[in-house]
């Protein structure tokens, strides 16, 4: 029993040590989870949020009985770990003779209201009132919407002559979720005894001892709280922060389907399959066992618990709302609007048409919204009006709309950060409703977009006035209002004029002519000109004797009487043309994705934290997270599935191109191969249909 008391230790001991050292190999390492697996009952958190509890005794900085100077180092530990782990509520808390300072942040990581506050944490304090801070500092949190992790961050223990234990202190936070976490860092001191024996009897708190001198890895195994992770595809593995060979265990619901590939981890990743359609937003847990220890030279942790991630699946096939346009600028000046639009899967309640069904709450003084949507169109928009909001502000809005069954159903719609500059806009008439049914916005120059006659039903004219507004350059400019236009009053195309006077004109169903101003001289992109995505590719140029076609989309047909014209064409002046769009090209969800309203030609940029994908119709800009992305699932392209980057420091390397498609430098003709930096301007050449 003795020896194989030893042996498991050893095992133990290696799993834990695998950042320091390098990981056995799985067949000798492998750590059985607890057998107590289980998923909390009820609504689980859907943010998370860390609570950072600072000492700012002299203490941190050598001072009086102080060990070390230590603290610039924690506070950067602090900064590196919401850089990495980006939870999206920060509160920061500093004490010495009671709770010092409290400040908090929505989605702080890199913002300059984060790393100035950090910058002015100043550790010139007296006392350490410990268990007295913890208890006011975990008074305040309630469970909510979040997944809280908590660090308690000190070198010296508790002199306050009040005498706060710690069972009261921890006992503090009575509102805390099941899957919430409280770690004791005890900075190159011993925690003391009432400390252990609080967290030993805690069923949610834990305490780690860091040497002398050491910052704390703040987010490493056993270190890091509860994770959680979005699961949008069973064909990749999960990542999960635990050691290679460990032993994991899921919890999911018994109606999901949801199943381990393998309960062990290979590679940093577990492996799901599941045995049915797994309902969109499905929660599960993932289980692993405590890390005993986490460094050679630390001392072992206090009360050790089991690692959780938490996991939300969102597979795209049971999405019932689609995002269609991601690349979506979501920092908005004061008087800037950004427009979100959406696409609901068959089977959601949109016929009802009264306006209550269809709100936008958690909206504070300063952030407008409007509902933009035909009754019973699957498409829709929200357009949302930073009036007043404060520079730095985060908002995450919710719309309620029809769900499933008559039931209602919530999305919770993407972050609006508000920025510096603008101006404050006029305020919206009183008289507004909060839907109206939605055509395409005129264009710049007084002409009106146009759709092809016979094709698109109503749906695809809404979306066509929406992706118009989605894609304007909102660098200082505003997209124009809405009109508001009778459902069955919405014109459509269904003709090219060619005047005596050579001027091109676009003919709409209701009679309406719209002239475009066309070049002299040079071939031009008629949808380009006329900003009308569907026209995108007809190509012409002025001619001696009329009007010559240079390029006609496959999926276009142009016709004069009953011929059809070709590329090569010579269209003669006062010449009337048929315009129709073959239906299959018009497919709901084309091989660009969400880039399709942008245009072609396809060019990427990289510009500090963003990628820029930009066409002759707008820009989709997208910030890329740490590690490896996939450009085609980040912008939901297809047509860029496959084309792997990573950040390099302050560049962008290109890690992996597709087959069929070629990205080269702007003005030269060499394709770039994998392991090149993506500088400047990058143009896409993407394969044939």
């Amino acid at each position: 029993m003795v020896r194989a008391a030893l042996l498991l230790s050893v095992l133990l001991s290696g799993s834990a040590g695998a950042q320091a050292v390098p990981a056995p190999q799985p067949a000798a390492l492998t750590l059985q989870p607890e057998p107590d697996c289980v998923l909390p009952a009820g609504p689980l958190p859907t943010r998370t949020r860390a609570v950072f509890l600072l000492d700012t005794s002299g203490s941190m900085r050598g001072l009086g009985d102080g060990r070390a100077n230590i603290f610039e180092a924690v506070k950067a530990s602090l900064n590196q770990y919401v850089r990495q782990q980006r939870p999206d509520r920060v509160e920061l808390l500093t004490f010495d003779s009671g709770v010092r300072s409290r400040q908090g942040f929505d989605r702080p990581a890199g913002t300059p209201q984060w790393n100035r506050a950090l910058e002015a944490l100043k550790a010139d304090g007296n006392n350490t009132y410990l268990y007295r801070s913890v208890q006011a500092a975990l008074a305040p949190l309630k469970a909510g919407d979040y997944l809280t992790t908590v660090f308690v961050l000190t070198d010296g223990i508790d002199n306050d002559p009040g005498r706060v234990g710690a069972p009261q202190a921890l006992a503090a936070f009575s509102a805390r979720g099941p899957l919430d976490r409280l770690h004791y860092v005890a900075l190159g001191t011993a925690i003391p005894a009432d400390a252990r024996a609080a967290l030993i009897r805690s069923d949610y708190a834990d305490g780690q001892t860091v040497p002398v001198g050491r910052a704390p890895a703040l987010g490493r195994p056993g270190l890091g709280g509860v994770r959680t992770r979005t699961v949008t595809d069973l064909e990749s593995g999960v990542p999960v922060p635990f050691a290679d060979g460990t032993g994991v265990a899921l919890a999911a619901p018994g109606d999901s389907g949801l199943r381990l590939a393998a309960g062990v981890v290979r590679e940093g990743q577990v492996s799901l399959r599941a045995t049915g359609s797994v309902p969109y937003g499905t929660a599960a847990l993932l289980c692993a066992p405590p890390v005993p220890r986490a460094l050679p030279d630390d001392a072992g942790p206090v009360a050790p618990r089991s690692q959780h991630v938490l996991l939300r699946v969102n597979l795209d096939a049971a999405r019932p709302v689609r995002w269609l346009n991601p690349g979506a600028d979501l920092h908005l000046k004061r008087g800037e609007e950004a427009l979100l639009r959406y696409r609901a899967a068959r089977g959601m309640n949109l016929e009802d048409p009264d306006p209550a069904t269809w709100t936008v709450q958690n909206l504070p003084p300063g952030l407008d919204a409007q509902v933009l949507r035909l009754p019973g169109a699957r498409e829709f928009a929200v357009r949302l009006t930073n009036r007043q909001l404060s520079t730095g502000q985060t908002v995450t809005p919710v719309l309620s709309l029809p769900g499933r069954s008559g039931g209602p159903f919530e999305l919770t719609l993407p972050a609006v950060v508000a920025s510096a500059g603008g101006r404050t806009p006029a305020a919206p008439a009183a008289s507004s409703p909060p839907t109206a049914p939605v055509s395409p916005a005129p264009a710049p120059s007084g002409q009106r977009p146009f759709l092809p006659v016979g094709v698109l039903t109503v749906l695809g004219l809404a979306a066509l006035g929406l992706l118009r507004l989605a894609v304007l350059d909102r660098r200082g400019r505003r997209a124009p209002p809405l009109p508001r236009l009778a459902r069955e009053s919405v014109p459509a195309v269904e003709g090219i004029e060619y005047s005596e006077g050579r001027v091109l004109s676009l003919v709409a169903s209701n009679g309406d002519v719209s002239g475009v101003a066309i070049p002299l001289g040079g071939s031009f992109d008629l949808g380009q000109l006329a900003r009308v995505p569907h026209l995108s590719g007809l190509r012409a140029e002025q001619h001696r004797d009329g009007l010559r076609i240079t390029r006609l989309p496959a999926d276009l047909e142009v016709s004069q009487g009953a011929r059809l014209l070709r590329a090569g064409d010579v269209v003669r002046p006062g010449t009337l043309l048929g315009i129709v769009v073959a239906r299959p090209a018009r497919a709901p969800q084309p091989p660009l994705g969400a880039l399709a309203g942008l245009g072609l030609p396809l060019n990427l940029r990289w510009e500090g934290a963003h990628v820029r994908a930009a066409g002759p119709y707008g820009v989709h800009t997208l910030t890329l997270p740490p590690g490896l992305s996939d450009l085609g699932r980040a912008f939901a392209a297809p047509v860029l599935s496959g084309l792997k980057v990573t950040l390099s420091g302050a560049q962008l390397l290109l890690v992996e191109v597709p087959a069929g498609l070629a990205l080269c430098r702007s003005g030269e003709p060499t394709p770039l191969q994998p392991g090149v930096y993506l500088t400047g301007t990058t143009a896409v050449d993407l394969p044939d249909a």
